[in-house]
């Protein structure tokens, strides 16, 4: 067997660095992917959403390969996802002004001064935002050239969503190999609509919007840190389309951005919700559940929008739920008044 495997790491370019193939089989303390439930009564999707996802997000390099030709691209996951988070060479290093940035931002009653003394620490992060204010989406009646004048046009809680997302586009953005620089783009599309979704139904259900608007945000990070590694080990830029593998491939992605997240000392209620998506002790709730509806919501509205599936499709069962269906079509609107 092991044999037969380091044959196979040589055609797909990896070498020794796959040594072990026991490494799958090893225990962690995240349960397995297809064992994550909602809570009873709560809206999903009449089908497995990532199974039509995951295809159209890959396009061409998404393939059928040959069985037992996924094995190394497994292992080459699971030693990511047990690698010391501390190495930079594994995960990005956030912005050094975005840990105190991050604790005003969840501060309610933080002012503008405060906030602006933060974020003008980082001249790139200000350049964005004045950039941001200045778009067809919020259409001020002037130009906008300075943080303060930002700063009054959007509010505090404007502003605490576009910091938000302004700091980690050039992180859950990166872009390197050939997948990556095709599926980054969209990956980051579908996590802005996560975080909108998540947000209108944490509000809706009485839990914290932001802490739901970061969980939104940076809920895909390990999958572009998957998908980065997995690109530079690869001679053939392939991903395997088996359910086995895609269910294994996500779940470790998962995995991924909640061990980053950690690492950059995100919010607990984050974490947890995080956490809920790879771990739990029953079915999924509160901020978890929000997660979860708002990942399948905003990826339905982009499968609907490339037309691979219908908006009135019977299985989406939006019609049985007014919340979810609001949520859906709260985020087309959004699309109409950024475009």
């Amino acid at each position: 067997m092991l044999g037969l495997l380091r044959n196979l790491c040589r055609r797909l370019g990896i070498g020794s660095a796959v040594a072990d193939a026991e490494a799958l089989q090893a225990a962690t303390v995240f349960s397995a992917p297809e064992d994550i439930v909602a809570e009873e009564g709560a809206w999903q999707a009449g089908f497995d959403v990532d199974s039509r996802f995951y295809p159209w997000l890959l396009g061409t390099y998404g393939k059928q390969v040959q069985h037992g030709a996924d094995k190394p691209l497994l292992i080459a996951l699971e030693r990511l996802v047990r690698a010391d988070f501390s190495d930079a060479r594994h995960i990005p290093r956030v912005p050094s002004v975005l840990p105190q940035l991050l604790k005003s931002l969840r501060n309610e009653n933080v002012s503008g001064d405060e906030l602006a003394s933060h974020i003008g620490r980082d001249v790139s992060l200000v350049a964005e935002i004045i950039t941001e204010v200045n778009s067809s989406y919020y259409s001020p009646a002037d130009k906008i050239s300075s943080l303060d004048n930002a700063i009054r046009l959007l509010g505090i809680n404007g502003l605490r969503l576009l910091v938000a997302r302004t700091a980690f586009r050039p992180l859950i953005q990166l872009q390197s190999g050939r997948i990556t620089c095709v599926v980054a783009p969209l990956i980051w599309e579908q996590s802005e609509k996560c975080a909108q979704a998540c947000r209108l139904l944490a509000q809706e259900r009485g839990l914290d919007g932001f802490h739901a608007y970061l969980a939104g945000l940076v809920q895909n990070i390990g999958l572009i840190i998957a998908f980065r590694s997995l690109d530079q080990i690869m001679v053939a830029p392939v991903m395997p389309l088996a359910t086995e593998f895609r269910l294994r491939f996500l779940h470790m992605a998962h995995i991924l951005s909640y061990r980053i997240a950690k690492e950059w000392d995100f919010p607990d209620a984050v974490m947890q919700a995080l956490k809920d998506q790879v771990s739990h002790d029953g079915p999924l709730q509160d901020l978890g559940l929000v997660l979860k509806q708002a990942g399948d919501i905003s990826k339905i509205r982009l499968l609907v929008n490339a037309a691979v599936i219908s908006d009135d499709d019977e299985e989406l069962h939006l019609t049985a739920d007014a919340e979810m269906q609001r949520c859906f079509t709260a985020l087309h609107v959004q699309e109409k008044d950024e475009a």
